[in-house]
Parts: structure tokens; sequence; C-alpha cells
């Protein structure tokens, strides 16, 4: 009698312990997701509520998933479609449908010294964040903002490293005055050189600084700035640190310069061909050296003289990160830039301190601190007519 009691008593208990183990693992759930026409959806997203199983479907649609016995709703998801919640019942196959929804930007942009949402700004605003910034090699803070900005207009007024370049932004334009925009640096303004010359304070500072640029146009430059940002406002905010542990990032970037095409030009027996060609229409008397061009030889490849390839590398080291009341960033930059045109160059060496700390009055203070060097080597031209 109670061996037979002890044996049912074993067997319901292996019962238990089978039914709680397959609820524990959970089971399989198939099923297809469909959009409002009843197409199916590929790529969707298809996740256990409160976990991180996940799967995606095919491009039939379909999905499969492996359920834990504790898993009650599937959140399924498509971009730019509203996300929905499915119970999983007792069913094993589920039929799902999206629909269509609509967001909201609620991008938040600088404007003068403060903040706005860019829905309300009435007029042209472009902006630049690190990550365009990175993306290519820029020595100075024009070339930075060249081929990124709608209707800004960057032009390199020389070839020389460091050299001048112009920023003109769309419907700004004058004969006699300059059109460079204003250039405020966070909060420190520094107006653009007539000339387009980038060896004064922006050639000094390190776009990789640089959290992001705003391009102000129209009535949001000059409403803030009046007449100085009649021809726009680039506002450049720099990085700041953030709270948590210190991070140290370096970077090392090595890059080659090639000079342009070479011209096909005449060597030196057929320039004394065309002199003394010249000289018998034009007249006057051709140079001594020049009268028998069989006695020349080819003469001096000054194309090769005087331009070569030449390297360019910047190393770069930043260390950022503080507690939730204090913050700071701090980096320092290495530049060294060789021309193409033999004894150009451009050196810079620069150093940044960006420090916050939040006072128990709720009041932010903040310190900006920057020191640059910069060292242009130039070469000087002179073109004999003949």
């Amino acid at each position: 009698m109670f061996k037979d009691v002890l044996q049912k008593g074993l067997l319901l208990l292996a019962s238990v312990l089978f039914f709680i183990s397959s609820w524990s693992q959970g089971r399989a759930i198939t099923g297809t997701v469909f959009d409002e026409k009843n197409a199916p959806l590929s790529g969707a997203t298809v996740t256990v509520k409160g976990t991180t199983i996940s799967t995606s479907t095919n491009p039939e649609g379909a999905f499969r998933l492996q359920v834990p016995g504790t898993g009650r709703i599937l959140v399924v998801s498509f971009v730019g479609m509203q996300s929905k919640e499915v119970a999983i019942g007792s069913g094993n196959n589920l039929s799902v449908t999206l629909t269509g929804g609509t967001t909201t930007l609620n991008d938040v942009v600088v404007v003068g010294y403060g903040r706005s949402r860019r829905a309300n700004l009435t007029t042209a605003q472009t902006s630049v964040g690190a990550k365009e910034i990175e993306r290519t090699v820029n020595t100075t803070v024009e070339q930075a903002i060249q081929g990124r900005a709608a209707g800004v207009y960057v032009t390199q007024n020389s070839g020389q490293p460091g050299g001048g370049i112009s920023v003109s932004i769309r419907g700004v334009s004058s004969i006699n005055n300059a059109t460079e925009p204003l250039y405020v640096i966070d909060g420190v303004q520094i107006q653009g050189s007539s000339s387009g010359n980038s060896s004064g304070n922006l050639a000094g500072l390190n776009p990789s600084d640089i959290e992001d640029m705003q391009i102000l146009q129209g009535p949001s430059a000059t409403a803030i700035y009046g007449s100085r940002g009649t021809n726009g406002v680039v506002l450049i905010t720099t990085k700041r640190g953030k709270s948590g542990e210190a991070r140290m990032t370096y970077g090392f970037q090595y890059n080659i310069q090639t000079p342009p095409k070479r011209f096909s030009v005449m060597n030196l027996q057929q320039y004394a061909q065309m002199q003394i060609a010249y000289k018998a229409i034009a007249g006057g008397n051709v140079r001594g050296e020049l009268l028998d061009p069989s006695l020349l030889g080819p003469g001096t490849d000054w194309q090769g003289e005087l331009f070569n390839n030449a390297a360019m590398q910047k190393h770069q080291l930043s260390l950022s990160g503080g507690s939730n009341n204090t913050t700071y960033y701090m980096s320092g930059e290495y530049l060294n830039q060789a021309g193409v045109a033999v004894g150009s160059g451009f050196d810079r060496y620069s150093f940044r301190v960006n420090l916050d700390t939040k006072t128990r009055y709720c009041i932010t203070i903040g310190t900006n601190i920057s020191f640059n060097q910069t060292n242009e080597r130039t070469t000087k031209s002179q073109n004999d007519l003949i």
C-alpha cells in the first residue's frame, strides 16, 4: 500500500517538474507582420517586452522567436510606423498589422546667446556636427565648413598651407566692404578678415575641438549681433566634458599632398626659337645666349624643381570626464603641414581647457582657456614678361 502511494507521488512530482521545466523554457512563436495594405514587412523587429530577446522578419514578413515562459507580450516595430504590442495568448502563430506614424523633429540649435528649436526658426540656419567634421581632413575652421553648408561659399585664395580662405554666405555681396561672416567661438566674437587671411585667430583653432557649428543668416543673425552679423554669423561651440570616468583619446593623421597636374611648357631650345621669331615680328634684339638654339640643351624643369609631394601629420590628445558637479575637457594638438611648393609650410601648436562647475545655488560657472601658436612659412614668386 505504501509502495503504491510512493510511486504515484513520485509520478505526480515528475509531472509537475516537467510542466515547470517546459513553462520556464518557453515555446517557439511564429507569425507574420503586414503593413496597412496587407503587404509583408521585411526587416520589422519583434521583441519580447521587458527582455533583450528579439528577431527580425524575413522578406516574406515571417518571423520565429523563442519566447520564455515568463513572456506575455511581443513588441513589433518598424521604421516610420507605430510600434504595436501583441499579447501572445495560447496560439503559436500570430498575424500583426502595423500602421503608419508621424514623428516630430525637436532638434535644438544654438541661436545667439541661447538655444531654440529648429522648427521655431523663420530664417535659414545650417548645422555642422563633430562627426561630419571628422570625416575629412581639415586644417582650419573654414575648411571644416566647405561643402557642408548650403549657400555658404568657401574659396581658397591661395594654395599655400595656412593661406587665406574666404567665406561668403549666399545673398551677401559688397564691392568695397568685406563679406566675411562674424565668428563667435564660445561667446567670443571674432570678425573674419577682409582679405580672407586665415593666419589669425581662426587658424589657431583646432577643428577637432569643435562640437558643432551653427551658421545663421538673415534676421536670426542681425537680431542678436546687429550690424556685425550682416554678413552672417558662424556660431562655434567647442567640446565639453561629461560626468563619468576619465576618457583619454589619441588621434593621429598622416597624409600625402600631391602637386596639381603639370602644364606642358616649352623647353629652353623651343623658348629660344620663339624669342627669335617674336623679335623678328615685334622688333628688338634677342639676348645673345639665345641666338643659336642648337647650342642649348633642354634647360631646367622648373616645375619639377619647385613642386614635390609633401607630407602632413597631426597628433591629437584629449582627456575628458568629471563628476556630477564638475566636468572638464582638455586637449592638445600638433599639426605639421609641408607645402607642395619647396620652402612653404604651416605648423600649429594648440592647447585647450574647458571647465564647468555647478554650485549649490543652481549656478554653473565655466571657463575656457586656449593657447595656440602658428608658424606659416611663405614663398614668393615673380613673373618675367617677354
